[in-house]
């Protein structure tokens, strides 16, 4: 009798674990399609490979809609501690340019190669070359230089340079002559400006790129402060007001539907199992027990 009793709490037992654990292998097994001639066995392939595209999609969704929104993401990146990191990060630079032999053509050369480096560095006195250029055309120097001229002769300054040739030099004489001087002027600024400029240009360029970092460093170190307050304000104007289109550009809905897409069934199957191990092994217990209970219910019954 006491034997007959147990048999049914035994048998609820076994059956629960096991119709559990087979609803949790079906969640990834069969990973394809079972096939008997043109028919398709019922709930193959497993639940999570047959709905694969449309999890992908809505795992993406709540990923960006939920997890890592506009919102959140601002809260997170704004907190205190991104900014002591932040300032931190700047005196571990400054730190370390502090102690770099290197100069700045070695840097360059290193971080992005040494015909790349070359070019960076051509590209950048070209480009300063024509804005000096640019902006020493738009001055009119010729002009200027002229009217200091005729200034100079009426405020009496030529009296000193002439000397006795003084007299035979007056006020229409000088305006004349620089009237005459002043196209001649603006035309060698027009064909050897550019030239100049550009020499002094690469003088200049030869010898910052030659310096060492550390000396570069030691000289920023006056405005470490000011980079790090000038930094911040650009980390903040950043998150607010173009996180959100950052996002945009991102996509992280459709990264993450990709990411899922592209993973093997056995890696995800893998990966889920590791997170839930214990919660899916709890499910198992959870029949095993519930068989038990409806087992006694039956035998008593």
């Amino acid at each position: 009798m006491n034997f007959t009793f147990l048999m049914g709490p035994i048998v609820g037992a076994v059956i629960g674990g096991i119709t559990n654990s087979i609803a949790i292998k079906m969640l990834f097994r069969p990973l394809n399609p079972v096939k008997i001639g043109h028919f398709t066995l019922p709930f193959t392939p497993g639940v999570i490979p047959k709905e694969k595209v449309r999890i992908a999609s809505k795992v993406g969704e709540v990923i960006s809609q939920e997890l890592l929104n506009e919102e959140v993401l601002r809260a997170w990146l704004l907190k205190e501690e991104v900014y002591e990191q932040i300032e931190s990060s700047i005196d571990y630079y400054f730190q370390e340019c502090e102690s770099n032999e290197s100069t700045v053509k070695e840097m360059l050369e290193k971080t992005v190669g040494k015909e790349r480096s070359m070019y960076y560095v051509c590209e950048a006195e070209e480009q300063i070359t024509n804005k000096l250029y640019q902006k020493m055309m738009g001055l009119e120097i010729s002009k200027i230089i002229v009217s200091k001229i005729v200034e100079s002769y009426k405020s009496g300054s030529f009296g000193n340079l002439l000397g006795p040739m003084s007299f035979f030099v007056n006020e229409n004489l000088v305006e004349n002559l620089a009237q005459k001087i002043e196209p001649i002027i603006a035309k060698f600024i027009e064909e050897e400006g550019e030239d100049m400029i550009r020499k002094a240009v690469e003088e200049e360029s030869n010898a910052f790129i030659e310096t060492p970092i550390k000396e570069l460093a030691v000289k920023a170190r006056t405005y470490q402060e000011l980079i790090k307050k000038n930094m911040i304000l650009l980390y903040e104007k950043m998150v607010t007001k173009h996180l959100g289109h950052i996002l945009k550009t991102l996509d992280i809905a459709q990264i993450v539907e990709n990411r899922v897409l592209e993973m093997d069934m056995l890696q995800m199957e893998k990966m889920i199992l590791s997170i839930m191990k214990k919660e899916l092994n709890a499910i198992v217990w959870f029949g095993v027990l519930l068989g038990a209970i409806l087992g006694c219910v039956t035998s008593i019954l």
